[in-house]
């Protein structure tokens, strides 16, 4: 049994077909991200990261 760690994200989800859409999505990660519990701060970072590194290499998941 996998167990959901609050405030996670996987980049996987970011995959839109338009460039700046996939860059809006991956900053709207760190919406509310005051409300999300420090220790879960790292793993948002690392989601919007991902995405955005994904978006500039091309491997968006298209």
């Amino acid at each position: 049994m996998t167990q959901e760690t609050p405030g996670a994200v996987t980049p996987a989800v970011l995959a839109p077909a338009d460039p700046e859409s996939a860059v809006r999505d991956a900053l709207g990660l760190l919406d509310g991200l005051e409300d999300v519990p420090p220790a879960d701060h790292v793993a948002r970072f690392e989601a919007v990261h991902d995405a955005l590194r994904a978006q500039l290499s091309g491997d968006s998941g298209r």
